[in-house]
């Protein structure tokens, strides 16, 4: 690699990580594809191979394989959680919580219960809420493990025939396929209660549900719920082959899944 080869690259990096500081997620996009060139350039500067240069780019899409078999495939998770109240984060946790809590009652939810579970060495906190008139619930998510930290919202509408409707701004790809009478609507993009509110109407509204289609629920029961919908899905996954029990009340992901999660990966990368 020349001294020009070498200021190239060095650009290109730059040029990557400066757009990454942004919040403007095109921007962002941007920087992901200059750190993708970055890497087909180093390849191919560094044995003049276009080949070369292309597994450079082929490696950040096996970073997430080298993850999955290394950490993911050894985790055991209960199949039973339970779901219980819990006292919320510290600020210094989650800062966040009181103003997006007053951001959700300001759009007449109800404050139900904070609630939490521990799924294998992932500690998982909820505030629910509920809005008798939408017929709908909302909840604020935070998730923990070893110090890595995110958070999300999500609103579910339930229909008579039992089948869940839910709308978040989680950030990452699921990791389980959902049973057949949960839907799922990723708006990963939503910076307000009032675009998640939207995107979940507009969800609705495309799978031709209306207002008499759901059901009203107890606020207290919403814990209730949840650990029934964590348990039909647990066992769903178990019945498609992508987890698999090892007793003791546990499971680990099976190969297929192991395979599920990287597709899962790789393709948020790609939207990405």
């Amino acid at each position: 690699m020349d001294l020009q080869q070498f200021l190239y690259l060095a650009a290109t990096v730059v040029f990557a990580f400066a757009c990454r500081t942004f919040n403007n997620r095109y921007l962002r996009k941007v920087g992901w594809l200059a750190l993708l060139a970055a890497s087909y350039m180093l390849g191919y500067f560094l044995t003049g191979s276009h080949a070369a240069g292309a597994c450079g780019i082929a490696l950040w899409f096996m970073l997430p394989w080298v993850e999955i078999v290394v950490h993911v495939r050894h985790l055991r998770f209960p199949v039973k959680s339970e779901i219980k109240g819990r006292f919320p984060p510290s600020t210094d946790l989650f800062p966040e919580l009181s103003e997006v809590t007053e951001e959700i009652e300001n759009h007449g939810f109800e404050r139900v219960e904070d609630t939490g579970w521990k799924w294998s060495d992932t500690d998982h906190f909820m505030r629910l809420f509920y809005h008798p008139r939408r017929k709908a619930q909302a909840a604020i998510g935070m998730a923990q493990q070893e110090g890595f930290i995110f958070s999300y919202v999500s609103v579910t509408s339930r229909t008579q025939d039992g089948a869940t409707y839910t709308t978040t701004n989680y950030p990452f790809p699921p990791t389980m396929q959902p049973p057949p009478r949960q839907h799922l609507n990723r708006f990963h993009h939503a910076e307000s209660m009032d675009e998640l509110l939207n995107s979940h109407a507009d969800y609705l509204t495309g799978l031709n549900l209306k207002d008499e289609d759901f059901a009203g629920v107890e606020a207290e029961q919403l814990p209730a719920y949840i650990e029934r919908d964590m348990s039909a899905q647990i066992d769903h996954n178990i019945n498609v082959g992508l987890i698999e029990l090892i007793g003791d009340g546990e499971f680990r992901y099976s190969w297929r899944g192991c395979f599920f999660l990287w597709f899962q990966m790789v393709k948020d990368m790609v939207r990405i």
